[in-house]
């Protein structure tokens, strides 16, 4: 199997991955222990984390108490398919239909919804195998059973796309839009379907759609130059190009390290990695995410927290930030930077004695940290004491005497400071 198609496989196992996840169907009322719900929630974020053995053992542990556990038996199929063990994955979702058959006094509308999910997740299967025909009788089932669900019209969409029925996946994708506007894969699949029938006028304005909702799909800049090109304009095709292998190269490096992360998946040198490349590509979502798997993974290490804190502060997200570097203290009271830190964050939102008592700490820790000199005697004018904010800077110049903001700031204060007292 070529690279290529490789790389296509991993991305469509994060597709179908992110889909399945969010799905909770908390269908039978027998698994509701908090003991259960427990395992269960352990068990899913084995699954966000590629834990995929321990993810099987957990869900299987379930099953073994609670043998109609159906939220159980629906995740654990949807490992299988993760695994690419399909048709084991499709013999246990056949599962949950005889499961449902037999349980009594379960609602009609719960029915409609486990029958739909399932059908859907197994036309995911049987696409991935290339049975489309098989494939679409599921999407058809999803659709009848789950209607108000825009993933069914999109499976039943992508289907037909690939069957060349395009007047019917066009229908599909328009119910699936009316559903959800912000479906981004539909974009995309009506921008091919558009070059395929030689409009690439409208395929320009579905992929430029499909990238402004979701601009790291390196195949939507490739086709977005291919529409460019029909249409004779060589140099908007040659910028979407650029984009493309500026894509391509970000994707094929991600796609590396999470390949050595699924051997490795503790391996903390390279999630700190990823989320850096995340970072330079601005893709925030997935560094937020990558950043949350390695606080699970290591939740004792504080280089999670805190560059977690670092991204949302960097983000004006204070509120988000404080907490991860009030853990990072939790962790290690002699983190400095991250006393620092709070207290900035603590003056931007007012709370001025949390600010202050944070960055007098980290003064006693390093007596000769300027930064946090700063911020106090930031503190102090805020509050109109000014002669503490006089003593703060005058003490940073004996520290750094070639501090200018420093001196500037101190005659500014003691200028005002002369003012008041010849205004008394």
């Amino acid at each position: 199997m070529d690279a290529g198609r490789k790389r296509h496989q991993m991305f469509a196992k994060r597709v179908c991955g992110v889909l399945i996840l969010t799905v909770l169907l908390s269908l039978i009322p027998s698994v509701s222990s908090t003991e259960t719900t427990s395992a269960f929630q352990e068990g899913v974020e084995y699954v966000k984390l590629r834990l995929y053995p321990q993810a099987v053992a957990t869900f299987k542990s379930i099953l073994s108490r609670h043998p109609t556990n159906v939220d159980a038996l629906f995740q654990l199929a949807n490992v299988y398919k993760l695994q690419d063990e399909l048709e084991l994955a499709i013999e246990t979702f056949n599962q949950i239909f005889t499961i449902v058959a037999e349980i009594k006094n379960v609602p009609p509308s719960t029915t409609e919804r486990i029958h739909g999910l399932t059908h859907l997740a197994l036309a995911e299967i049987y696409c991935k195998q290339s049975q489309l025909d098989i494939a679409e009788q599921h999407a058809k089932e999803a659709v009848e059973r789950s209607p108000a669900d825009a993933d069914t019209h999109y499976r039943l969409g992508y289907i037909y796309t690939h069957q060349a029925k395009f007047d019917a996946a066009l229908a599909a994708f328009k119910r699936t839009l009316a559903r959800n506007p912000d479906f981004p894969e539909v974009y995309e699949w009506l921008g091919l379907i558009a070059l395929m029938r030689n409009e690439p006028q409208q395929a320009v304005a579905y992929y430029q759609t499909a990238i402004k909702k979701k601009p790291y799909v390196q195949s939507a800049y490739y086709n977005l130059a291919k529409a460019y090109r029909l249409l004779g304009d060589m140099p908007a095709a040659a910028e979407q190009l650029k984009y493309f292998h500026q894509m391509k190269a970000y994707y094929d490096r991600t796609y590396a390290i999470e390949s050595a992360l699924a051997e490795e998946p503790l391996n903390t040198t390279l999630r700190l990695e990823l989320a850096d490349i995340h970072l330079a590509h601005k893709h925030i979502s997935a560094a937020v995410a990558t950043y949350q798997a390695l606080i699970r993974l290591h939740p004792h290490l504080t280089v999670g927290y805190d560059k977690l804190g670092r991204l949302y502060m960097n983000l004006n997200l204070s509120e988000r930030a404080i907490p991860f570097f009030q853990k990072v203290l939790e962790l290690n009271p002699n983190a400095v930077e991250a006393h620092v830190r709070l207290g900035w964050l603590y003056t931007q939102s007012k709370a001025f004695d949390k600010a202050e008592s944070h960055l007098q700490t980290a003064i006693k820790q390093m007596p000769e940290l300027s930064l946090a000199y700063h911020g106090l005697g930031e503190i102090y004018t805020q509050q109109g004491h000014i002669q503490k904010a006089i003593d703060v800077y005058q003490q940073l110049t004996k520290i750094e005497p070639n501090d200018d903001e420093a001196r500037k700031a101190l005659h500014t204060l003691e200028r005002l400071k002369r003012s008041s007292q010849t205004t008394r």
